[in-house]
């Protein structure tokens, strides 16, 4: 028998910096080992394919500075105002965010 892989979505990962305290709670919580700490004690994602979606991260965290969503598979289309309008490629980034690679 041949085993079909599931093909795994990888999640996005968004710390913002700003509002993390590095009190380590989202790095404790992690069942797959996925964040670590950096020399000043602030999570960073280490290997975000172990990343299961599970969100235990962003629930713990006392300063809501952690958000995990599932990455969309494709281009999604927005509807403004009527009309349709593709989202754009490259977003913004603050210098206090930090986004995992694979965006």
């Amino acid at each position: 028998m041949t085993e079909s892989k599931k093909s795994k979505e990888t999640p996005r990962i968004d710390i913002f910096k700003a509002w993390c305290k590095a009190c380590g709670i989202c790095v404790s919580f992690c069942p797959t080992g996925v964040l670590a700490k950096d020399e000043a004690g602030y999570p960073y994602v280490k290997d975000i394919e172990k990343c299961i979606n599970c969100g235990w991260c962003e629930v713990r965290c006392p300063d809501f500075a952690i958000t995990v969503e599932a990455k969309p598979k494709g281009k999604k289309r927005a509807e403004v105002k009527g009309e349709e309008t593709e989202p754009k490629g490259e977003e913004e980034i603050s210098p206090e965010r930090i986004v995992t690679p694979g965006q």
